[in-house]
């Protein structure tokens, strides 16, 4: 059944809601868990300190050029280290999207000192399913870790 044309074409319908004009906290999956606030550190395989760990550990010489980050954990701390707190990839929900660590419990705007412990996989090119060989590494600013105010 077709419906019949509405009676004043010309009028413009009010702008439907958006999910961008609700409070941040609103938005978040976390926020049950109170102020909710991110930051952003990306980490992938093209990474200068990656391919030098694959360079090191023999990955690329014996042809395993596919490398991947399977897991990533944010260490971070507001206080000086006298509370740390850890954010995982393996968390659910997961709180790490594109590298952006979504951290319950800190108010945006908050000055955060953090490091990144990643998981790493080797594979064969055409063999990306099956890891050859893994490891791990830090990022965390040469042993001075990172800072970064949240958002």
């Amino acid at each position: 059944m077709k419906q019949p044309p509405p009676s004043q074409p010309d009028t413009a319908l009010p702008r439907p809601p958006s999910r961008l004009d609700a409070p941040r906290s609103v938005l978040s999956m976390f926020s049950s868990k109170g102020p909710v606030s991110t930051l952003h550190f990306l980490v992938h395989a093209d990474m200068v300190e990656v391919q030098r760990q694959a360079e090191a550990r023999g990955w690329l010489a014996r042809g395993f050029t596919a490398i991947t980050i399977p897991w990533l954990e944010l260490h971070w701390s507001a206080d000086g280290w006298k509370t740390q707190h850890v954010v995982s990839s393996n968390d659910v929900p997961c709180p790490v999207v594109n590298g952006t660590f979504h951290l319950s419990g800190c108010a945006p705007g908050t000055e955060v000192e953090f490091a990144i412990h990643v998981g790493l996989a080797c594979h064969a090119p055409a063999d990306t399913a099956f890891a050859r060989d893994v490891g791990d590494l830090w990022f965390n600013n040469g042993g001075q870790n990172y800072r970064q105010t949240t958002r």
